[in-house]
C-alpha cells in the first residue's frame, strides 16, 4: 500500500509524541522536526507508511541512549493483557465457534495500540475488548482462511504490538487444537519499534510455550519485506498460510502477491476504511492479494 498523503499528519503526530517521550529539549524538537519535515519533502510515495516510519525511527534515536523508548508502555500493555488472558481463554472454549472466537479475540487486542495519535487507557482497553468481540466482522473472510487451515501445515503469523500477543498466544492454542497437523512459527519485529511486539514481549507472554519464536530481523512497524532478513523472507515464501495482525502489516504487505495471506486487524484511521470500504474500528478478515 503506497504513502498516503492523509498519513503525513499521523507520522508527525508520532515524531512528535516520541520526541517526548526521550525527554528531548527545544532545540532537539526542532532538530527532530526539521529532519522529520526534510525526509518526508523526498520520501518515496510509491513505498509504504511503515518503511517511512522506520527511517525517522532511525533518525530519532541516532543521538539517543533510550533504544527502546516504548518499553515501559510495553510492558505495561502485557501486563493488563495477561489479567485477561484466563477469562478470555474460557469465552474462546467455551464459545460454538472456538476458531471463529478466537479470531475476534486476536482482532479485539488489536485495540491495545499507544503508536495510535489517540490512544485508548489500559482501563478503556480492558472495558472495551469484550464488547469487540461480539461485533459482526465488517470484511469476512474467516471461513477462507479455516479451509486454507485444514491443509495448512507450515503457518506463519505476524504478530503486531505489545499487549495484543497474549491474545496472539490464544488464536495459537485455537489453531493447534482444530488444526493438529500445523506447525505454527510467530514473527516478531528485529528491533524495537513503537509498541511493536519484540522478542522480549513474546516471552513475557509466554508466546514461546505455543509457537517458535523468531523475529523479522528489522524494525519497521510492519513487515517491509525487502527490509526483513533472508532467514525471514524464507520462513514467509515457504509458509502455508501466513496470518498478518495489524494495520501496519496490511499497509506493508498489501500487492505481495502470497497466496494464502491473511490479514487480521481493526480499521482505525481514515486512510485504511477508505481502502477497505469499511467504517472506523471496523473489525476485519480479509484475504489477500488486496
Amino acid at each position: 500500500m503506497k504513502l498516503q498523503y492523509e498519513c503525513i499528519s499521523c507520522i508527525v503526530a508520532q515524531v512528535l509524541n516520541v520526541t517526548g517521550m526521550l525527554g528531548f529539549n527545544e532545540d532537539d524538537k526542532e532538530t527532530a522536526m526539521r529532519e522529520t519535515l526534510a525526509y518526508l519533502s523526498r520520501a518515496d510515495y510509491e513505498g509504504c507508511t511503515p518503511e517511512s516510519m522506520a527511517e525517522l525511527w532511525r533518525l530519532l534515536l541516532k543521538n539517543s541512549e533510550n533504544r527502546d523508548p516504548y518499553a515501559e508502555i510495553k510492558s505495561r500493555c502485557n501486563a493488563e493483557a495477561l489479567k485477561m488472558e484466563q477469562s478470555a481463554r474460557e469465552a474462546i472454549r467455551g464459545s460454538a465457534d472456538p476458531f471463529l472466537m478466537a479470531l475476534k479475540y486476536a482482532i479485539a487486542g488489536n485495540l491495545i495500540d499507544y503508536g495510535l495519535e489517540h490512544p485508548v487507557t489500559v482501563d478503556e482497553q480492558n472495558r472495551q475488548i469484550d464488547s469487540i468481540v461480539k461485533t459482526p466482522f465488517a470484511i469476512d473472510d474467516s471461513e477462507t482462511l479455516r479451509t486454507a487451515l485444514k491443509t495448512a501445515k507450515n503457518v506463519l503469523y505476524l504478530c503486531d504490538n505489545a499487549g495484543e500477543v497474549v491474545f496472539d498466544k490464544l488464536m495459537i492454542e485455537t489453531l493447534k487444537r482444530e488444526f493438529p497437523q500445523i506447525d505454527p512459527v510467530c514473527a516478531v519485529k528485529g528491533s524495537p519499534v513503537l509498541n511493536d511486539a519484540t522478542m522480549t514481549d513474546a516471552l513475557m507472554v509466554g508466546l514461546d510455550s505455543v509457537a517458535r519464536i523468531i523475529d523479522n530481523g528489522d524494525g519497521a512497524p510492519g513487515t517491509v519485506l525487502h527490509r526483513t532478513s533472508e532467514a525471514f523472507q524464507s520462513a514467509f515464501s515457504s509458509a502455508d498460510v501466513v496470518i498478518a495482525k495489524g494495520q501496519g502489516n496490511f499497509e506493508s504487505l498489501s500487492g505481495s502477491k502470497k497466496e494464502n495471506l491473511f490479514y487480521l486487524f481493526m480499521a482505525k484511521c481514515d486512510s485504511i476504511c477508505k481502502i477497505v470500504n469499511t467504517p472506523k474500528l471496523s473489525i476485519i478478515c480479509l484475504k489477500g492479494d488486496f
